[in-house]
């Protein structure tokens, strides 16, 4: 029987928690170390780290806070803001991350999922796409687009394909991988 899982996003904005809606209106919410440590004592299952400016800045995930996080946590840890890298990932997972997310890089650069699973195994990657719903077209008849940098850039020429999944992604294929439990990180003494 499968179970619930907890697992909190944080988004951060300038090395500081934030809540907005679609991006806009933020007010920050203090420091994404103590949050995320807080969930982890109250029985979070995993924790995501979303850099929600990094992908728009053009700049890569403050390390520093990701760092201070994974030595606060121990339970998997996913991040993600504009990772365009393998070598990016690579900083990221040496920083304490089991998994990075890929999103605006991947819409732009499909390779860079199998790239990234290659390098650090299926396990490691996570796709996360932003969709909005549209009108329904002929050109876009799922009536969903993919949307990069946070929705601040519609991708009009890649629609949403359809009930069948994102049969675009990939050369001639979709990227699927079987889900595969994790151990539970422990503290190290």
């Amino acid at each position: 029987m499968l179970s619930k899982r907890i697992i909190p996003c944080l988004d951060v904005r300038d090395g500081q928690l934030t809540k907005g809606v679609k991006f806009k209106g933020n007010i920050d919410l203090g420091d994404p170390v103590e949050v995320a440590r807080r969930y982890y004592e109250e029985g979070a299952d995993e924790i995501v780290f979303y850099d929600i400016t990094a992908s728009a800045e053009g700049r890569s995930i403050f390390l520093d806070v990701v760092e201070r996080v994974a030595e606060t946590i121990f339970i998997p840890f996913s991040v993600g803001g504009g990772l365009s890298s393998v070598a990016q990932m690579r900083e990221v997972l040496l920083a304490g991350a089991e998994k990075v997310s890929l999103n605006s890089a991947a819409v732009t650069n499909p390779s860079l999922i199998a790239e990234g699973a290659s390098a650090f195994g299926s396990q490691a990657i996570v796709l996360g796409m932003d969709a909005r719903r549209v009108p329904v077209t002929s050109a876009i008849p799922s009536g969903y687009e993919i949307v990069i940098r946070g929705g601040r850039t519609p991708r009009a020429s890649t629609p949403w394909p359809g009930p069948g999944g994102p049969k675009a992604w990939g050369p001639g294929k979709s990227v699927s991988t079987p889900w595969t439990p994790m151990a539970p990180r422990t503290a190290m003494s």
